[in-house]
């Protein structure tokens, strides 16, 4: 049974006698030996098939991480740190999908603009040292070429997917993965921050908003990761160390506080403010799953035991209402609502969500006769398609070091 926009979750909850409990460990703090090798089994194959000859071809019209080539690139990067007598040959492979000669010079953000692509290849290079490849320039100069991208900051959107929080996780992705070196200078980050608080808190003065900060997107508040508050106030807060503590307890926390209070009474929240879809959507991109990092982001910085209990609340709207109809992706399906279980699990260390999160992934790796009514427009993609189980695979095998991919640094 299914309701439009997700299917019944008729799976046996933790606390029932489940006969999936195999998929946990019997300290039930990671997966099982005989889960891990299924998902082993299951990555190994769909990466080859993803990297073969015909699936390639699609990745080469398109160079963003979202749904192109660099997305293959940013998995390959990230399965290569803690691989030290692989790293290098795996760093290798992510440079094949790294594309720096098509880059269009009009978005600014990670996940589909030019920031993505060059963040990625920043890292690389610096990760190799002295077997860099000759045809790939030398990291400061790739941070550089990041750096530059400032010229689009005015004319850029604040959300994550195109705008300027987007371009920000970039920068901050480099610097932590370039250690002891400011690659990417204090007052840059701080120039990206100002310009989005600034138009945050014109809005809002032109809005009369109870909210300190606001945001539109396309003449819309959104309240959700990909292109609304959520996903700018959770950038904002992984990036608080450039951020001055009174700018961050006047503004920062009140705008959490008045979007968390837009929450429908079953948990979940609007796609945007006065949505008239209603509550219907539970997906990252727009609902509950993008904002449980939010909160226990919130919660950890804020110590307020509200925050927490909001994500927990999220928590079971997802079990309950997060197998999407529209299919398995990250963006907009039930692989990302997996992750708002595992970023669950790394707060409460409850098993029963580290359970949640196994049950989502092996419904997006059985893939059932009907259990995609909406086909991706990108099948092989990191945001709408394979490439995104593949990542959760990964993820999920390593539960505490997991992090939503181009979201959570």
């Amino acid at each position: 049974m299914s309701s439009k926009e997700a299917f019944q979750n008729e799976m046996d909850d933790f606390s029932s006698n489940s006969a999936c409990y195999y998929m946990l460990n019997h300290a039930k703090d990671a997966i099982s030996e005989i889960f891990s090798t299924k998902l082993q089994n299951y990555k190994n194959a769909k990466l080859a098939y993803l990297t073969s000859q015909e699936v390639e071809d699609v990745f080469n019209h398109d160079g963003t991480v979202y749904t192109g080539s660099a997305g293959l690139a940013f998995y390959y990067l990230m399965s290569s740190f803690g691989k030290n007598e692989e790293c290098n040959e795996i760093l290798q492979k992510a440079l094949e999908y790294v594309d720096l000669n098509n880059l269009k010079g009009r978005r600014i953000s990670f996940l589909c603009g030019d920031a993505g692509p060059l963040a990625i290849a920043t890292v690389i290079s610096y990760k190799l040292g002295q077997q860099r490849p000759d045809s790939l320039p030398q990291y400061g100069h790739l941070a550089k070429r990041l750096m530059n991208l400032t010229s689009l900051l005015n004319e850029s959107p604040d959300e994550l997917l195109y705008g300027k929080v987007g371009y920000l996780f970039a920068v901050l992705f480099v610097n932590k993965h370039i250690s002891g070196k400011e690659i990417i200078p204090v007052n840059h980050i701080e120039q990206i921050i100002a310009s989005i608080l600034k138009s945050g808190k014109q809005f809002s003065q032109q809005m009369k908003s109870k909210s300190p900060l606001l945001w539109q997107w396309h003449d819309k508040i959104y309240l959700g990761a990909a292109h609304g508050m959520a996903g700018i106030l959770y950038m904002l807060l992984q990036a608080r160390a450039y951020i001055h503590v009174d700018d961050v307890r006047s503004f920062l926390k009140p705008a959490v506080d008045w979007l968390l209070s837009q929450q429908f009474p079953s948990g979940n929240y609007p796609s945007s403010l006065e949505s008239a879809s209603g509550d219907r959507l539970v997906q990252w991109c727009h609902g509950a799953p993008g904002f449980v990092p939010l909160c226990i982001l919130a919660y950890q910085v804020f110590e307020e035991e509200k925050y927490l209990k909001i994500a927990i609340h999220c928590g079971d709207v997802i079990w309950q209402r997060g197998l999407c109809t529209k299919g398995y992706s990250l963006c907009h399906g039930v692989s990302g609502n997996a992750y708002a279980f595992l970023q669950l699990y790394q707060a409460t260390k409850k098993p029963a969500y580290l359970y949640r999160a196994c049950c989502f992934l092996e419904w997006c790796a059985v893939e059932r006769p009907g259990a995609e009514l909406h086909k991706p427009d990108r099948p092989a993609s990191l945001f709408e398609g394979l490439l995104g189980r593949i990542y959760l695979v990964e993820d999920i095998i390593n539960p505490l070091q997991s992090k939503f991919p181009a979201f959570c640094l």
